[in-house]
């Protein structure tokens, strides 16, 4: 058992500051997705509390304000990669 113990140290020793970097990207990802989600559900309750004030026929600002949105969100994604 203790002969086992040296070797594990050596491999988490060798496995240095780059591995971080991808629990870090993950961590990225998943705060954007997470942001995204909010941002998309936010629009769609605006745009049903919109159509029911307006009172349309057709539920317009349920689908205006989530397509503003994402056009919105992927313009902010190609800004921010193109740095």
């Amino acid at each position: 058992m203790t002969n086992d113990t040296p070797s594990r140290n050596k491999r988490n020793a060798q496995r240095g500051p780059g591995d971080s970097k991808g629990a870090r990207l993950i961590l990225e990802y998943s705060g954007l997705a997470a942001k995204y989600l909010v941002v998309l559900g936010i629009s769609v309750w605006a745009g049903l509390r919109l159509d029911l004030m307006v009172s349309m026929s057709f539920p317009l600002f349920v689908w205006l304000l989530p397509l503003l949105c994402i056009i919105g969100l992927i313009v902010k994604a190609v800004l921010d990669t193109s740095k």
